[in-house]
């Protein structure tokens, strides 16, 4: 009976997400080549290994095919970001950044990252990951006009701590980071998570990290870059190579022993199809999410950005507190198969940034993926503008939802099987 609930649900699953319009900004969909290549005999497998001079040590026989897809996920990579230090091992973002802080951080340091209420992801916060650390942990100051970090605010502030590290990228993640403005009054580490943006710069949008000082990029790989989930550090070509080799050791065998290998050759294969179709995909992502920002806004909806044309990201942010907050917002349009998620803004409280903050975000990247264009953008918008504004009733909007979405069921930017 158990087995026949499980594979139930399984379908159950399958069935309503290709039913809805899927706007959670940290999700995408994998390519029908990358899906299939997922289930193999690495799904099974083993590896363990050490990295020493590029040289793979392993802990297990049976690994050389394995071995090699990690060093052709290394080469692609390499080859796009233009540095030989790559390390596809971690498996998720925030493993790829507790690699990096322990690497780079001893116990009182101080860092200097992303504000909750500003967009930081919680995992780089006191409550988060980085609370293990027992370290000084200072948030950066941030401009709500320009909605990024208030650059002579936290100039001020690196004189006043000289920080050892400065993590830039946050999960509110509209425009660039400052980081050349303020890469130059330091001598800290600076690490840019691109978790959220990871396609966009991969195809040569939004910013380029190492060209403006970053030392460090980590990120995950299943937002704007569709690949499988897991995550992926790269350093700059300049780094020092002591700081390289105790981040590999980190990883292994500090924080991952076997990395689930099987993710790889769908990790490759998205990589490639990201050389091939990134650059376009990228472009119609960010000129989506403008357009549905600009329609939403002239629907009347509290739209940030609105001077700046909104985001330059795949990401849109709404203040919906006049509609109930965040939580209350997306439960409601969750009803109609619109799946999106809250966030806190700026004004929250610590309390209602975890429970009812003031936003929504939107993300449009997978919707992208699926062949839609501005005028399904300006279709999403009046299906939320009616449920919201409009206070129609989600469940009859929901089957407007479900036949509009049937329309969209083939991938595109990918390869044909």
């Amino acid at each position: 009976m158990e087995v026949l609930q499980v594979k139930k649900l399984v379908k159950k699953q399958n069935d309503w997400r290709k039913n809805c319009i899927n706007l959670i900004a940290s999700e995408n969909v994998l390519s029908p080549l990358a899906q299939k290549l997922l289930v193999s005999d690495f799904l099974s497998r083993y590896n363990e290994h050490g990295i020493k001079d590029e040289k793979f040590f392993e802990h297990y026989q049976g690994t050389k095919f394995s071995s090699e897809i990690e060093k052709l996920c290394i080469k692609i990579f390499s080859k796009t970001f233009k540095t030989p230090y790559v390390d596809v091992r971690p498996i998720s973002g925030v493993l790829a950044n507790l690699a990096v802080f322990w690497a780079t951080l001893n116990s009182k340091d101080t860092i200097f990252v992303p504000g909750l209420t500003f967009g930081g992801h919680i995992s780089s916060t006191k409550y988060g990951a980085l609370g293990i650390f027992n370290l000084n942990i200072v948030e950066m100051p941030f401009d709500k006009k320009k909605l990024q970090i208030d650059v002579s605010k936290t100039i001020e502030l690196i004189k006043k701590f000289n920080p050892k590290l400065i993590l830039f990228g946050r999960s509110m993640f509209l425009f660039p980071e400052p980081i050349k403005e303020i890469k130059k009054y330091t001598r800290a580490i600076v690490v840019y998570d691109a978790a959220h943006v990871f396609g966009l710069i991969f195809s040569g949008f939004f910013q380029d990290p190492f060209k403006e000082g970053v030392d460090i990029i980590t990120a995950s790989t299943h937002k704007t870059f569709p690949g499988p989930q897991g995550g992926i550090i790269l350093a700059n070509p300049k780094i020092d190579k002591n700081i390289w080799k105790k981040i590999q050791y980190k990883i292994f065998p500090g924080l991952v022993s076997n990395h689930h290998i099987f993710r790889l050759p769908s990790l490759a294969i998205t990589a490639l199809e990201m050389e091939k179709f990134g650059r376009l995909y990228a472009k119609k992502t960010i000129e989506n999410a403008q357009f549905l920002a600009k329609i939403l806004h002239n629907f009347g909806f509290d739209v940030l950005g609105k001077n700046l044309n909104f985001t330059k990201s795949h990401q849109i942010i709404l203040n919906v507190k006049n509609f109930g907050g965040g939580e209350v917002v997306a439960k409601k349009l969750e009803r109609a198969n619109i799946i999106l998620n809250k966030m806190a803004l700026f004004d929250d409280s610590p309390y209602d940034a975890t429970h009812n903050p003031s936003g929504i975000r939107i993300g449009v990247q997978e919707m992208t993926r699926y062949g839609m264009g501005k005028n399904e953008m300006k279709k999403i918008a009046t299906f939320i503008k009616r449920i919201l504004m409009d206070k129609e009733n989600p469940e009859k909007v929901k089957k407007e939802v479900v036949a509009f979405r049937k329309k969209f069921q083939k991938i595109k930017f990918c390869f044909n099987d």
